[in-house]
């Protein structure tokens, strides 16, 4: 007696898509937003970071990188005020999870949202007839968060480019007292899949 021919083909199985990594590298810029720093440059921002697809719909990344502002400060003493500039530098390590929405196999718009710890270095220069010297400084290590989006796009199935715009919070203790330095992060980006 021969097989039935409906018994004889397995049933298909769940699809699996397999999980994958990636490296990128983040390049642009840094622009203050919050009041504290009324009248600050837009600085230079870079990030170096790596990610891992649960899915082609969800991803973990993890972040290591550098920003920077600067702004003219008054420094008042008993008796005297100095004209100064304050450099703010800040080097955040970020965890972040990010939905990804992909449009086709070219391209991938994304929202992100992360938190992470900022180590932040602040210093103050006055000038002393022809040039400036150090006269404060201070650091702190603080705790924020970042929420944007981007967009990538896939040149090759293990190469990408792209944009993306964050807005960080954060609020780090300089010289006794709060400073808001929330602001902008927008980058070009350049990553690799593995």
């Amino acid at each position: 007696m021969g097989a039935d021919p409906a018994m004889a083909v397995p049933a298909p199985g769940p699809v699996v898509i397999p999980a994958y990594n990636y490296v990128v590298a983040k390049l642009g810029a840094c622009i203050p937003t919050s009041s504290d720093l009324s009248g600050y440059e837009t600085g230079f921002n870079s990030e170096l970071a790596f990610g891992h697809y649960f899915n082609p719909y969800l991803a973990i990344e993890l972040g290591a990188g550098y920003f920077q502002t600067k702004g003219d400060v008054t420094i008042v003493y008993p008796g005297y005020t100095y004209p100064g500039n304050e450099n703010i530098e800040v080097v955040p390590l970020t965890a972040s999870l990010k939905v990804i929405i992909p449009v086709n196999i070219w391209i991938e718009p994304y929202a992100i949202a992360g938190i992470g710890a900022y180590f932040v270095h602040d210093y103050i220069d006055v000038p002393n007839y022809y040039y400036y010297h150090h006269a404060l400084s201070d650091n702190d290590t603080t705790f924020g968060v970042n929420l944007g989006g981007g967009i990538n796009f896939n040149i090759r199935p293990n190469f990408f480019i792209g944009a993306e715009c964050k807005y960080v919070w954060l609020d780090p203790s300089l010289y006794g007292a709060n400073v808001n330095l929330g602001g902008v992060q927008i980058t070009g980006n350049f990553g690799f899949r593995f």
